[in-house]
């Protein structure tokens, strides 16, 4: 079997961890790292070991397949440059992995989806939580019904960010359009907390499908949105969601997540059921628990083990002729659920923090005094 070669678009932050596990494969032989796409070189943190093994970068996509050609593209690029990526790799006859979210545009949605159709190759959308065997495992149960209809899924992640954060990169952080007037919708619910909004759609997805890729969109969207940063689009949101599951009553959602805030709260979530729930909590504990009406539990594991299992998953399906073989747990249908919910959170206004609100702690930290504990008494009185 041929060495699958595989092209990484985006060396810099998230995409520093897809750089240091392609450098462990091709090391093994595994793969062959047919090229980097980075027009801004020095936020690569492995730029030696890259120059070592004579990786060649390029500055542009274009570039790229000008020259050569890959089975595989990775795109880890900011959010606007996510569809217009993966439109070129499948022209040009690649298959994708490409980081969450899908899209910043829900318009974008049916044209990817063409796209992928008529190149014959995948599109998978790297959440890591979709990929993961503790995920999986907890959805092949709620398909099964062990827990019985869905009821009210709550979650909570509170992860502050400095002022650096809201100005990496080429200035697209926090912002709605770029300069050139393309969708990114960056936010705390469209970028660093995404996975724990998507894992809310993912989960109710097995409770009208089988189909593990499945993702159920909401009914009905409503978000309170909020800013203490100096950003263009919001750092605290509070999104609440109605879904049709096809029981009697219809099952509801809570997510909460901020920026600003002036300690960190880790994932936190909890999945209710007619006959059970399931609980995790990672600052407490690493694993998933499910607790049926009967007292019996199922242990699911962390959920956060192996979290570039997708880009292994995505090297295994490349190397496979057959597509009824392919795994692809999160592919465009699967993440359009989240770019759907964001887009209707992009109809509600942004309030700003009163003033005497507002707080500068170390590092630049902008918060709004109070904050966290509001967001965690909401959580838990829901």
């Amino acid at each position: 079997m041929a060495t699958i070669k595989v092209m990484l678009a985006g060396i810099g932050g998230y995409g520093d961890g897809y750089l240091r596990r392609l450098i462990e494969l091709s090391d093994l032989g595994e793969v062959e790292v047919a090229g980097l796409v980075e027009p801004y070189t020095e936020s690569c943190k492995q730029l030696d070991d890259v120059k070592s093994r004579g990786f060649k970068i390029y500055d542009t996509i274009e570039r790229f397949y000008s020259e050569s050609d890959c089975d595989l593209a990775v795109i880890s690029s900011p959010i606007q440059f996510h569809t217009p990526m993966m439109l070129y790799a499948l022209a040009h006859d690649s298959h994708v992995l490409c980081e969450k979210p899908l899209t910043g545009d829900a318009g974008d949605i049916d044209r990817l989806i063409d796209a992928r159709e008529r190149s014959g190759r995948f599109v998978m959308i790297g959440y890591q939580w979709s990929h993961s065997e503790a995920i999986l495992n907890m959805k092949r149960d709620i398909a099964a019904g062990i827990y019985g209809a869905p009821e009210f899924l709550k979650t909570i992640v509170l992860w502050p960010r400095n002022r650096a954060y809201f100005k990496r990169g080429s200035g697209w952080a926090g912002k709605i359009r770029d300069a050139e007037g393309r969708v990114i919708n960056d936010s705390v619910a469209n970028n660093a907390t995404a996975h724990y909004l998507h894992n809310i759609f993912f989960t109710l997805g097995a409770t009208v499908s089988s189909d593990l890729s499945f993702s159920l969109a909401p009914e009905t969207t409503t978000a309170e949105l909020y800013r203490a940063n100096d950003i263009e689009n919001f750092d605290t949101a509070i999104i609440s969601c109605g879904f049709n599951c096809g029981a009697k009553s219809p099952a509801k959602s809570l997510y909460i997540a901020s920026h600003a805030i002036d300690r960190g709260l880790n994932p936190v979530f909890e999945y209710r059921f007619a006959n059970g729930v399931i609980k995790y909590n990672e600052n407490t504990g690493k694993n998933i628990i499910g607790k049926l009406s009967d007292g019996s539990t199922h242990d699911y594991g962390d959920p956060f083990e192996s979290q570039f299992r997708k880009l292994d998953l995505a090297i295994a399906n490349a190397a496979c002729d057959d597509r009824s073989k392919w795994f692809i747990p999160c592919g465009i249908e699967t993440a359009s659920a989240q770019v759907k919910c964001i887009a209707e959170c992009t109809k509600q206004p942004i309030h700003d923090f009163a003033p005497e609100r507002i707080r500068i702690g170390g590092g630049e930290l902008v918060y709004a005094d109070g904050l966290y504990d509001e967001l965690l008494e909401r959580y838990k009185q829901a």
